[in-house]
């Protein structure tokens, strides 16, 4: 059961991390590896502006500048190059990453940080025992799913953005102003990787190899979740969080990522268009 708790508790962090990057690459078109380092970047200036602002002001400014950032490099880094394709785009993203990466680690060192924040004294629940802080990180990780959710079924913005990632030409002769939805995604998935990279930090700890390791587990979750549906990609990544987590009582915790990639190239061998692909149910309909 403690384990179940724990990979909730993971899945929940992967669910908010991978529908930011599933959200991206819906609209955009391509596979966004620098959302690990904005994962890193939005951890390092919360851990850092935290202690001098308190809890909940340096987290506010944290995410909102990561969602800046992301809207600024969407702009002048992925539209100029977006008509090439892709695999332009890709590599551009892997090249940001690397640029991310060297500036975290120029401006912040390498040395590990940690929140000054405690996640309280556990609670002993039959069979499990939960911090309150770790209860806290759970709800605020639902709370996210829960308003992107909204947001996306709900809103007229939410209309807009789904229009864009089905067929972003017809959207853009139907009136809906693409620009300003790209923008919005953009700020979107930034904000999503900040929130999930804060969320970890505050679980463990901040390094600059946060982005990197985590980056896989959320291209592994977005691939099980299958494409064109962010609801499958949350109970993916959920999914793995559990499995990766129960995983610890047989081998080492060490090997936790191994078994999410074990679990990958098996649904990339049986259902390679993921395990909630929309574009899946909608060929069986036809």
């Amino acid at each position: 059961m403690q384990s179940l708790v724990f990979g909730l508790i993971t899945g929940s962090l992967l669910a908010v991390a991978t529908a930011g990057f599933a959200l991206l690459r819906n609209t955009e078109r391509f596979l966004h590896i620098a959302h690990g380092q904005f994962m890193a970047l939005g951890a390092f200036l919360a851990v850092v502006l935290t202690a001098q602002w308190g809890l909940v002001p340096g987290v506010l400014v944290s995410v909102t500048v990561v969602a800046g950032a992301g809207v600024l490099c969407g702009a002048l880094l992925f539209d100029p190059v977006k008509p090439q394709g892709g695999n332009v785009l890709l590599f551009t993203s892997i090249g940001l990453a690397w640029v991310i990466y060297a500036l975290l680690i120029a401006v912040f060192g390498t040395e590990v940080r940690i929140f000054e924040v405690s996640l309280g004294q556990g609670w002993d629940l039959g069979p499990i025992s939960l911090a309150p802080g770790e209860l806290a990180i759970l709800a605020i990780a639902a709370l996210v799913i829960l308003g992107l959710w909204l947001l996306l079924n709900r809103t007229g913005l939410g209309r807009s953005i789904r229009a864009v990632a089905s067929n972003r030409e017809l959207a853009e002769v139907r009136g809906v102003p693409v620009v300003r939805v790209s923008r919005v995604i953009w700020a979107l998935s930034s904000a999503l990787a900040a929130v999930a990279g804060i969320l970890l930090g505050v679980l463990g700890t901040v390094t600059t190899e946060l982005g990197w390791s985590n980056i896989l587990l959320v291209l592994a979750a977005a691939v099980l979740g299958g494409t064109g549906n962010i609801l499958g990609v949350i109970a993916a990544s959920l999914v793995l969080g559990i499995v990766m987590d129960a995983s610890a009582l047989v081998i080492d915790t060490s090997y936790r990522p191994v078994v999410a990639f074990v679990i990958l190239i098996g649904v990339l061998v049986l259902r390679p268009e993921g395990l909630f692909s929309v574009a899946r149910r909608r060929e069986v309909a036809a």
